[in-house]
């Protein structure tokens, strides 16, 4: 892009005392509306409409017959002049057929508004508005009757930059806030093409502003000011740089802008209020919507769409403010003026240089003969299209066709300026120019209509492909499926190679048979996947049928621990009974690689089961021999009380009698538990029989020797009384516990005791003195650090036989 001259002083002197005369230009103010102590937010659904006005789009300006220029719809351009109060506009423009109507029905709250289509051809033509004004109550109360414009795209075929610099100029400056509309990304043509406009836009309103007839007595010519400009970007899924913000990546990009002329800076914050960006992520996720969003309904736009959808509307609500009047906003007759006025102005275009009349008719003659055959040639390859029902035609047929009309437009061209000379060669270069430039186009044309129609048939036969597969029921063998994808595939593309023939070279059909080719392949891996999954559930439920059916033949019910021999029968039995369930079960997968995988895991599976049903029978084995061991000691308690075995007796016939019953108890222990000898709970349990019957005997022996104790009670009697008497001669537990073991002795001499072993007295001594609570009170007595030490001497001179 060239660098724009710079303004001499005297041109900035000339600007400024232009605008300074007609900044004077002050029109009489109409009393505006006061502010509204209601705060009810009336966005979307809560508009208050306006009665009288029809609920439907209007078109407000559409493109002349040349569209080249604009004309004011008249019937409803009087629907602005009937608007009262204040009148705030948002004006939605970008290039054609980048989500514009669908995006102002979004922000209105409309699934049916502005006309949406699916076509390749741009569906809105010049300037439209809502029939009814919206009316929104901002924050501070003030009421706005808000208006909604949709624009005709932009670098649509056959329209020329200067009419789309027409329709953005009058949109801009019409609006109280501009959308921009884009897809995907801001690229570096946006953004300069963006700024082509608006600096167009801004000589425009320049010269509108220094051109006074234009202007109604009570106009004032700084309405013709920039908005605030907000750049949506749809269809937006890319991850930003360093988490930063819309507007601060849209104004990054500004600031890094690269041209060829390094000097030329990005002017777009200085020409408009502000810049702000926001980005709108898919709207729809399914083909169909995506090619007619208009079907879409609410439920079925994306959460992510909706929610970025219904931020934008808030931020245009809190941003919006109408353009101002002497202070105060504009009206809806006072819009209508300036409409009016933008609309008059960008048709007046600039002024050339006057020729001669025989130049100018010459030329005129030329134009209209360059013009009439461009027409014939227009109309000829239309004919060529409609033969083909204005779908793609053969590129053949094309260039053969374009070949003959073309030599009959230079031939209809020189018939049309014979005997101009050298016209008729300029005009046929001229035409050959642009025929060449028409054709491109229309060969551009046709290429994407080829494409397009190549990208709905190959849809359709993915479709039927898809159809196809889905009524098989998975899951299948892989190499049955293979089969069945296979013919599927061949099939396919033989039904598409067919369909497309009549309209794509030979050449080129090798690259579209290869993409559908790769589509259905891609439909096949998905398939190939589905049945995958399908057949690792069928071995999953296998295995868990397998488990099922090993646990039931494995289960003991009545809780008795089965001896290992049977054990072992019953998991044999289950085994292979699970195993069996498992093949059965998964018959489809067992040609598969993943079968040996599980068929592992199911073996595994139940060695861990069977670790744990063992497990099971050792804790049932343990709580019977538990239970045994209860009942064999109380058998063996009672076998050896008293009732049975009277006492005393002699210490050989008790023991001879314990180690009888001692052998029976561990005899029938290991008679009732043999099967179990090597189990662990056997052991423990013999252990803990053993610990019980040691435990008796040693009961049973302590009875024995207070039995004997009963039968000397009057002896012992008579010794404690001179143990009583003497006692006091003695100062250590050492002294007095050896006089006592005298005196005791001596009394047990005689009579019965006399021939009782040594060892049965001693033990009756001791049960004595442990037992009789005066003994007990004399020996206390005897305790303390001295009595310790001396007891201690004495114990050591008894050792040593130096002590009586």
């Amino acid at each position: 892009m060239r660098k724009m001259a710079a303004p001499t002083k005297k041109h900035e002197i000339l600007i400024l005392l232009l605008f300074s005369a007609f900044s004077g230009y002050n029109q009489e103010s109409n009393a505006d509306d006061g502010p509204q102590n209601n705060k009810e937010d009336r966005w979307h659904p809560q508009w208050h409409s306006r009665e009288n006005f029809p609920d439907q789009p209007l078109q407000l300006v559409r493109p002349g017959q040349d569209h080249k220029t604009l004309e004011v719809v008249e019937e409803n351009f009087k629907m602005l002049q009937r608007i009262e109060g204040s009148v705030a506009t948002v004006a939605v423009v970008g290039k054609f057929h980048t989500g514009k109507s669908f995006l102002l029905n979004q922000l209105m709250g409309k699934s049916n508004g502005f006309g949406v289509g699916p076509y390749v051809t741009p569906q809105t033509m010049g300037i439209w508005m809502w029939g009814k004004p919206l009316e929104i109550t901002k924050e501070d109360g003030q009421k706005l009757s808000l208006i909604f414009l949709d624009t005709e795209g932009f670098a649509a075929n056959n329209v020329s930059e200067n009419y789309d610099a027409k329709v953005f100029a009058v949109a801009t400056l019409l609006s109280s806030y501009l959308v921009y509309n884009s897809v995907k990304i801001i690229d570096q043509s946006d953004i300069d093409y963006l700024e082509l406009l608006a600096r167009r836009t801004q000589l425009f309103a320049l010269g509108a502003q220094l051109s006074k007839t234009k202007w109604t007595d009570d106009f004032n010519h700084d309405l013709l000011s920039f908005p605030p400009l907000l750049w949506v970007v749809q269809d937006f899924f890319q991850v930003t740089e360093n988490k930063e913000s819309p507007k601060e990546w849209l104004h990054r990009l500004m600031e890094t802008h690269t041209r060829e002329n390094e000097e030329y800076e990005i002017s777009l914050k200085g020409i408009f209020k502000s810049v702000d960006c926001h980005t709108m992520f898919l709207p729809a996720t399914k083909k169909q919507l995506l090619i007619d969003l208009s079907k879409a309904a609410e439920d079925e736009l994306t959460q992510e769409y909706k929610e970025e959808r219904d931020a934008l509307r808030e931020k245009i609500k809190s941003g919006i403010q109408p353009k101002e009047k002497n202070d105060r906003a504009i009206t809806g007759p006072e819009l209508a003026s300036l409409l009016e006025i933008l609309v008059s102005a960008a048709n007046e275009g600039s002024l050339a240089s006057i020729p001669s009349r025989w130049d100018a008719f010459i030329q005129r003659l030329q134009d209209g003969a360059l013009e009439d055959c461009t027409r014939f040639y227009e109309g000829e390859m239309q004919v060529l299209s409609e033969m083909y029902n204005n779908g793609p035609v053969h590129p053949k047929a094309q260039e053969e066709w374009h070949e003959q009309v073309f030599n009959k437009s230079l031939h209809l061209l020189e018939q049309l300026l014979f005997g101009l000379g050298d016209r008729v060669t300029e005009a046929s270069k001229e035409l050959d120019h642009n025929i060449r430039h028409k054709f491109e186009k229309s060969k551009d044309m046709n290429e994407k209509r080829i494409k397009l129609k190549c990208s709905e048939l190959q849809h359709k036969v993915e479709l039927d492909a898809e159809e196809a597969l889905s009524k098989m029921k998975l899951p299948l063998k892989t190499s049955e499926l293979e089969h069945q994808i296979g013919v599927l595939h061949e099939k396919s593309l033989s039904q598409f190679t067919e369909s497309i023939k009549n309209f794509t070279l030979e050449a080129d059909r090798a690259d579209i048979i290869k993409r559908l080719g790769s589509s259905i392949t891609s439909i096949g891996d998905r398939f190939f996947l589905k049945n995958k999954q399908a057949l690792e559930k069928t071995l999953h439920e296998g295995i868990e049928k397998a488990i099922g059916q090993f646990k039931k033949l494995t289960e003991n019910k009545d809780r008795f621990p089965r001896a290992p021999k049977e054990m072992s029968h019953v998991l044999i039995f289950a085994n292979e009974a699970a195993e069996k369930v498992f093949h059965t079960e998964c018959d489809k997968a067992s040609e598969e690689d993943l079968y040996k995988v599980y068929q592992g895991n199911l073996k595994n599976q139940l060695v861990e089961v069977s670790k744990a049903l063992e497990k099971e029978n050792d804790e049932y084995l343990h709580t019977q021999i538990n239970v045994r061991v209860r009942e064999l000691l109380s058998l063996f308690t009672d076998s050896t009380d008293a009732t049975i075995m009277p006492l005393p007796v002699n210490d050989t016939d008790l023991e001879e009698r314990l180690y009888q019953e001692t052998k029976n108890c561990e005899t029938s222990y290991r008679d009732e538990f043999d099967e179990f000898s090597t189990f662990k709970s056997f052991a423990e349990g013999m252990i803990e029989l053993q610990r019980g019957i040691h435990k008796i005997c040693g009961k049973r022996r302590q009875e024995n020797v207070e039995a004997f104790a009963r039968e000397v009670e009057a002896p012992l009697r008579t010794a404690k009384q001179l143990i009583v008497l003497s006692a006091d001669k003695y100062d250590t537990v050492f002294s007095v516990s050896q006089f006592i073991r005298k005196v005791c002795l001596l009394n047990l001499d005689e009579g019965k005791p006399k021939h009782w072993p040594l060892d049965l007295k001693s033990s009756i001594i001791d049960h004595f003195m442990e037992s009789d609570q005066d003994i007990q009170t004399i020996m206390l007595e005897k305790q303390g650090l001295w009595s310790s030490i001396v007891g201690f001497v004495q114990w050591i001179m008894w050792l040593l036989g130096l002590n009586s």
